[in-house]
């Protein structure tokens, strides 16, 4: 289907709140042809990896985020920053190795608070039936300084504010000199919201949330059903 958007002139942007490395590796053909918006939208790189904007979080801020994260039960920090992730040594065996999937770079530290790595996001790990109780944790004792966002099954995004996939996409799209009511959205989880919101279309995902298909333009099939290939399949007919 990518020779079919290229013919038409249609620009792919994969924007996730995953590692930029990760989200290379799961395209090898064509990285380097599309745009990548990772971790939430902190990081955003041309297809030659240039890097067209990158967020850092206050220190004093990420000092107070982490200290807080050590005061919660259950709950394992992965920051994420420009040359690395990092996770504490001490957390269990079985979450590094979790973790160690979705962050192809990640290193074991003894301390989050002495890393030397501008840092653009904290993400977690938490108890999947306690994640509204522990975002609503985290949105009061940082109100102001981090947004907790939710991913799903469990994981937990403290992102700098305004440092959301929307404003990335924005910025991709204004080097393409390109409006956003051109511009095509998918999404099926809380870190999607203003993405699909600000996109001229956009489409949440059957499996979604209602909270989520709430705020989307139109609903697209589940994951299950290819529903993002098909509903792109669909519009490339139509344009």
């Amino acid at each position: 289907m990518y020779p079919r958007m290229q013919a038409k002139n249609v620009t792919f942007v994969v924007a996730s709140g995953n590692q930029d490395s990760q989200l290379r590796a799961f395209f090898p053909h064509t990285a380097d042809s599309i745009w990548f918006v990772s971790d939430n939208g902190a990081l955003v790189k041309q297809p030659d990896e240039t890097i067209v904007y990158s967020a850092k979080m206050d220190p004093a801020v990420y000092q107070h985020a982490i200290s807080f994260l050590a005061s919660l039960d259950d709950v394992y920090p992965v920051v994420s920053a420009q040359k690395s992730a990092y996770v504490l040594d001490s957390a269990p065996k079985s979450f590094a190795e979790m973790t160690a999937k979705y962050y192809y770079k990640l290193k074991l530290v003894p301390d989050l608070a002495t890393i030397d790595d501008p840092v653009m996001k904290i993400g977690m790990s938490c108890p999947d039936e306690k994640t509204e109780e522990i975002l609503q944790l985290l949105d009061d004792e940082l109100a102001g300084k981090l947004l907790p966002v939710s991913s799903g099954h469990g994981d937990i995004d403290l992102i700098i504010p305004n440092t959301h996939k929307a404003n990335a996409i924005k910025r991709v799209a204004d080097f393409l000199d390109m409006p956003m009511a051109n511009v095509v959205t998918f999404g099926d989880g809380g870190n999607d919201v203003e993405m699909l919101k600000e996109a001229g279309q956009g489409f949440a995902m059957a499996n979604a949330p209602q909270a989520i298909k709430d705020i989307a333009d139109e609903i697209a099939p589940s994951h299950d059903e290819n529903g993002v290939l098909v509903t792109i399949d669909r519009l490339l007919k139509s344009w």
